[in-house]
């Protein structure tokens, strides 16, 4: 899990002292609670030890423990984070990435389902007979999202584990039917308070003279709250009697004793603990920072000996964490007596925070506006590539609004999150407000790139004139290399729409040389080509080189964008003809697609994917039942959106049954959604070239060739413009044959020939399959004579071949399945497993962790999570105990035959 989303420290548990009071029958009561129930709730105010109660429950741990300490400005994706990282150590046998949900769960109630839907299952697959997850100060969470997401994990907790909830107050959360189903135990202060024993062995431990009635004393002034009786014995050691004055036995006995303790201690403790109580966790190298005291690790030392409200973590590098109302009396005292200090001092803690969000929080706090903006600004790309999005767009928030509002890169920051979110409206009107604001200070570049982000916005919402004017005046301007980028991602479109494809590759080769040049892989993100691209003259080539570079950028980081590209790479096989490539394609995009929990656009593409060659292999019960699939998601849409949504699918359907062959009724059926309702001004250009192809289509079917021929007159000289998935050469190789059918060999001959020259050139033998094997099979039977040339003649017959290969297979296929869809069927044997995955199985079974398995292979930890979950996948498994059980079965049988270790 990327360290970039919260801090390490955040889940390591922490280090009981070593010399703590013992507390048996609290102890013993906890024990049994973690044991056998559900949720185990600690609440009580500060100071009541429910941290070191948990603590001593796991010292050492006997079982999985996954400890998030929580932050006032957590929310649900840090929260999730937070979640993934504590129990990465456990090894999760997770079916989805869990990087990838965190990037979606903020996109609404769905994505966040979905990833405790992952979480649960990858938590009910552990081997562990019991495992604890502990949220500690559960108060200060205040995200109702975040909230929202705890109370799901609960209601769906595995049996084996259990979840502990320590907080000040009662949470937000529905508890009433844990504890009337008796799966709750609660612990509150009367059960956390210091009994007579355990007070009177604090008092033995510090030293006390006074011995039992010492104890009996303090027992009542502080009514066994222990932060007090701490505090009161700490008082005393300095100024004997002081703890007598205390008022009261709340927050402010706390403050009173505190400011005591504090001015007993040595200048330079004092001066220490004050510079450093900003800090959130404190280290020898970042105290030394902060407070510029050289002697650092020895404060450390001298407050653990002087028993302070600290709390040690279980880190590799001392890490002292201060009490919350001990760091609240240390940063109240630094803001009064030195408030001129404070700032540089909060600069000082954020120069060595290596988490931005968390060091923009410090800047903020310092009132240093402009280092925080440069910080986010700077984290921002990288940040919302994860899918921190919202996280992004609320720190924002935090600065301060006249501030913000004449910040042209903060208001950009915003407004591209925004479009991130399909947030249109909103995205328009904070890219607006960044090019005011950058104008107004004359930053031009700042200003262009904003501009540039809102053309590709007024594209998106369909405001094709006004997205059109942005280009057309930014086109005029030098640009930074950023803006140009985004601009032209905006042109391509354009051009596309307006079926001007005969320019695209010339504005997308320009655009691609400037990315391999220049652009961040947020950018080679935002630069995405279209699908339906690949298949326009001259953009073959230009989109396998984008791919190319794109995934070399990713690497092996847990990104949708790279199961985007998978499904491009099977487009381009499909394409070239590869028809059996390109399957193998699509399925490992679809894998991807689960292991990264990409969204409803892929599944899309692979509907569409699936649908053509279905088509082309004729699997006609295949395409059909997807077709009304697709239909039927109108029922919930808008009418208008219903509309648009009806049409696009008629007009898929209509190539898909002639590819088909069908019989006319198939076309008549779909008639009405070309027709229904009349489409507004701006749907009726795309709509024309689109409902002629359907016609021309429908009367071929209906044997109507002369009208076909007709009508092939008025749509070819559209043809360029409807150049996506092949129809262009499609269409030519149609109006051949419907030239044929009428007696017109030469006219045939010279619509057929531009048609496979270009197939040729460009290896686009997927064209030609959009033709059907029935048209493919007559073009190819005809005698030509000398109109065609051999190489145009030799390639019409491989196409026929292949055509009526693709049928003959499916055809077989069909046969053996009974007419079923065909199912997915697990390997039983290991056959299916890379020689990279049995290399994993093996230590699996070995008993290496996911750490020890990747260091042994060479391979990152993201990487051997993924070989899990296709190994658990294609064996049919759920834990990686179940895995290591079939491989020690496949060995003994010598189906697989165990591979030496690495």
């Amino acid at each position: 899990m990327d360290a970039l989303r919260y801090a390490t420290t955040k889940i390591q548990p922490p280090r009981l002292r070593s010399a703590r009071i013992a507390r048996p029958r609290l102890q013993a009561q906890l024990g049994a609670a973690l044991r056998s129930q559900r949720v185990v709730l600690l609440q009580a105010p500060a100071g009541f030890g429910k941290t070191c109660a948990l603590a001593a429950q796991f010292d050492p741990p006997s079982e999985p423990l996954a400890w998030i300490s929580l932050d006032e400005d957590d929310d649900a994706p840090r929260l999730f984070a937070c979640l993934v990282g504590a129990l990465d150590p456990h090894d999760l046998p997770w079916r989805s990435a869990p990087e990838a949900l965190l990037a979606q769960i903020d996109e609404g109630d769905a994505a966040a389902r979905r990833a405790v839907t992952e979480l649960v299952n990858a938590l009910a697959a552990t081997d562990a007979a019991h495992g604890v997850i502990v949220f500690d100060d559960l108060h200060r969470l205040q995200a109702p999202a975040a909230h929202a997401l705890l109370a799901a994990l609960i209601d769906r907790l595995p049996t084996q584990w259990t979840i502990v909830l320590s907080t000040r107050v009662e949470p937000p959360i529905a508890l009433a039917r844990w504890r009337v189903a008796g799966e709750l135990t609660e612990f509150g202060p009367s059960a956390l308070r210091f009994d007579a024993d355990e007070a009177a062995a604090l008092v033995a431990a510090d030293g006390g003279s006074a011995g039992i009635a010492a104890s009996g004393d303090l027992l009542q002034r502080t009514q066994g709250w222990p932060a007090g009786l701490r505090l009161c014995l700490a008082a005393q050691r300095g100024r004997p009697g002081a703890a007598g004055a205390a008022p009261r036995v709340d927050h402010h006995l706390f403050d009173y004793l505190a400011g005591e303790v504090l001015d007993d201690m040595p200048s330079g403790l004092h001066d220490f603990l004050l510079r450093c109580s900003v800090l959130p966790v404190l280290t020898a190298a970042r105290c030394a920072a902060v407070s510029g005291d050289a002697r650092a690790a020895e404060r450390l030392d001298e407050i653990e000996r002087r028993g302070l409200f600290v709390t040690a973590l279980d880190a590799a590098e001392r890490s002292l964490v201060l009490h919350d109302l001990f760091r609240e009396a240390l940063e109240e005292r630094l803001r009064r007596r030195h408030p001129e200090q404070l700032p540089a001092v909060l600069q000082r803690a954020a120069a060595g925070e290596p988490d931005p969000l968390r060091r923009v929080g410090l800047l903020l706090r310092a009132q240093d506006w402009a280092r925080a903006e440069a910080v986010l600004v700077e984290a921002a790309e990288e940040l919302i590539l994860q899918g921190a999005r919202h996280e992004v767009a609320r720190v924002v928030g935090q600065f301060p609004a006249a501030w913000r509002d004449a910040s042209a890169r903060l208001l950009r920051v915003r407004g591209v999150c925004e479009t991130q979110g399909w947030q249109w409206t909103e995205a328009e009107r904070s890219l607006r407000a960044a090019m005011a604001a950058a104008r107004a200070v004359g930053q031009t570049d700042e200003a262009q790139l904003a501009e540039a982000y809102l053309a590709a916005t007024l594209h998106m919402v369909g405001q094709h004139v006004r997205c059109i004017e942005v280009i057309e005046a930014l086109s005029a301007q030098p640009l930074q290399p950023q803006a140009r980028l985004i601009l032209q991602t905006s042109e391509c479109a354009i051009l596309f729409r307006r079926g001007e494809v005969e320019r695209l590759p010339q504005v997308f080769a320009a655009q691609l040389d400037e990315l391999e040049r220049s652009g961040t892989l947020f950018t080679w993100w935002n630069c995405a080509p279209g699908n339906p691209w690949i298949s326009i003259r001259g953009m073959r080539a230009l989109i396998t080189r984008y791919a190319q570079g794109a995934l070399q950028r990713i690497g092996d980081r847990a990104l949708t964008f790279r199961a985007e590209l998978r499904i491009q790479q099977a487009w381009l096989r499909l394409w070239a003809g590869e028809v059996d490539a390109a399957v193998a394609e699509a399925r490992a995009a679809a894998s991807d697609g689960r292991w990264l929990a990409t969204s409803a656009n892929l599944e899309g593409n692979l509907l569409a994917f699936h649908a053509i060659v279905d088509a082309i292999c004729g699997r006609r019960a295949d395409v059909e039942r997807m077709l009304a699939t697709w239909l039927a998601r109108a029922d919930g849409m808008e009418p208008a959106a219903a509309r648009v949504w009806r049409h696009e699918i008629a007009t898929f359907a209509a190539r898909m049954h002639s590819v088909l062959g069908s019989e006319p009724e198939a076309f008549e059926a779909w008639a009405a959604h070309f027709f229904d309702g009349r489409p507004t001004e701006d749907e009726l250009e795309q709509q024309a070239s689109r409902t002629s192809s359907y016609v021309v289509r429908l009367a071929a079917a209906q044997g109507r060739w002369d009208d076909a021929v007709a009508l092939f007159g008025r749509v070819m000289p559209l043809a360029s413009r409807m150049d996506s998935l092949g129809q262009t050469n499609e269409l030519q190789m149609r109006m051949a044959h419907a030239l044929l059918q009428i007696g017109q060999t030469d006219a045939a001959a010279q619509s057929l020939a531009p048609a496979l020259e270009r197939i040729v050139a460009e290896g686009e033998r997927g064209h030609a399959l959009m033709c059907g094997a029935e048209v493919l099979a007559a073009l190819a039977r005809h005698r030509w004579g000398d109109r065609l040339a051999p190489a145009l003649l030799r390639e019409l017959d491989a196409m026929d071949a292949l055509a009526r290969q693709l049928r003959g297979a499916a055809a077989r296929e069909i046969a053996s399945r009974g007419g079923a869809a065909a199912e997915s069927v697990e390997s039983t044997d290991g056959s299916e497993l890379s020689a990279r995955e049995r290399d994993v199985l093996e230590r699996i079974a070995a008993g290496d962790s996911n750490k020890l398995i990747a260091r042994t292979l060479d391979i990152s930890p993201h990487t051997v999570k993924r070989h899990v979950s296709n190994i658990l996948d294609k064996l049919g498994l759920t834990s990686r105990g179940q895995a290591s059980a079939r491989w020690r079965d496949l060995q003994s049988s010598a189906t697989i035959s165990p591979t030496a270790p690495p």
